[in-house]
Formats: structure tokens, C-alpha cells, sequence
């Protein structure tokens, strides 16, 4: 198993290479403003760190969100085009799944991740939608938080378990749950 997995849906820039027992990463912590500038690179510093090649790879994962829009679709258009030239499975991550996984992030079992206008994403039961929340909202007292670096260990964990079930996104569909501010802006 070699999957290639991306993500830019915080200020974190992530790209690692997951294997069956091992993880190589290159990460950028707040690196925003420039994700689209640096994300092939750093994809191909953990190619080359693993001594991988794209076809070596047997799918692409891509966090999806929720998340900044711009992250967002720069991840996944850069891993749809990575697909477009060596096709391969994809493997969707949802960010606030992988933070409530993640033992970096404190295994809390219920995540939020900052929406900014003072609200949260947040995402509190198994099964229920992720939904939009005030900063105040009482049940993301103690809720696992933080940006892509923090939670890859939750997000590995996630791709394994749907590359060892063959669960694949067939279109690879970002996950917002609310409009952009250029559409709330528009009303």
C-alpha cells in the first residue's frame, strides 16, 4: 500500500506518503497564503524521501474539509489532475473526522475546526453532519481542534482503514457546509 495523501484545508500545508506501517511527511505549519505555491513541491520531497515514483502509487487521498474554500480546492484540483495523468482510486478525508481520531488532537471524539467570524465547524456525535457554531457554543468546550499538522496521525489512520476496506470517493467532492463569503457577500 502506497497512498499519496494531501492536505490544505488550514493554514497547514500537509503532504505524506502513507504505507501499511510507516508514514513520511512534509509538512509547512501556517503556510496559507502559499499553499498553491508550494504543494507540488512538497509533494515531490516526500515522493523522493520515500524512493516512490506516481505510478508506484496505489490511490490518492485528499482531505476535503471543511476548511478554508481556497485550501480546499487546491488540494483536491491538484490531486484530480495527479489522478488525470496516473489514475488511481481516490480516498476522501473529512478534517473533523481525522481531528476526533487523532491522539495528537486529544481523542476527544467530537472536533471543531475555526470557521473564522466567530464561528466554529464542528462536528459532535458519530453519524450526526458536521454543522456551524458559535465560538461560544458549549459543546466545543473540550472538542479536539487544530490545524492539518496536528491531526495527520488521525487522518493516516482513516485512509488505512478505507484502503484496507476499499471504501473509494469516486469524485472526490469537497465537503462545505456553509456558502463562501463572495456568495454571502452577493445577498
Amino acid at each position: 500500500m502506497k497512498i499519496l495523501f494531501v492536505d490544505t484545508t488550514t493554514p497547514d500545508l500537509v503532504a505524506a506518503l502513507i504505507t501499511e506501517d510507516r508514514t513520511f511527511a512534509v509538512t509547512c505549519r501556517d503556510s496559507q497564503r502559499k499553499h498553491s505555491e508550494l504543494l507540488c513541491q512538497k509533494v515531490q520531497e516526500v515522493l523522493t524521501q520515500a524512493g516512490v515514483t506516481f505510478s508506484d502509487l496505489d490511490a490518492y487521498a485528499c482531505a476535503i474539509g471543511p476548511g478554508s474554500f481556497t485550501g480546499i480546492r487546491i488540494g483536491v484540483s491538484t490531486v484530480k489532475g495527479y489522478a488525470t495523468a496516473v489514475p488511481r482510486p481516490y480516498i476522501a478525508v473529512n478534517c473533523l473526522q481525522a481531528i476526533a481520531c487523532s491522539k495528537a488532537c486529544g481523542n476527544a471524539g467530537k472536533a471543531v475546526v475555526d470557521a473564522g467570524n466567530g464561528y466554529y465547524f464542528a462536528d459532535y456525535a458519530v453519524g450526526t453532519l458536521p454543522c456551524l457554531v458559535p465560538y461560544d457554543d458549549e459543546r466545543a468546550v473540550g472538542a479536539g481542534r487544530g490545524n492539518a499538522c496536528d491531526y495527520l496521525d488521525g487522518a493516516v489512520t482513516l485512509v488505512r482503514k478505507s484502503f484496507s476496506e476499499q471504501r473509494f470517493d469516486g469524485g472526490l467532492t469537497p465537503l462545505y457546509i456553509r456558502r463562501s463569503q463572495a456568495e454571502e457577500n452577493l445577498k
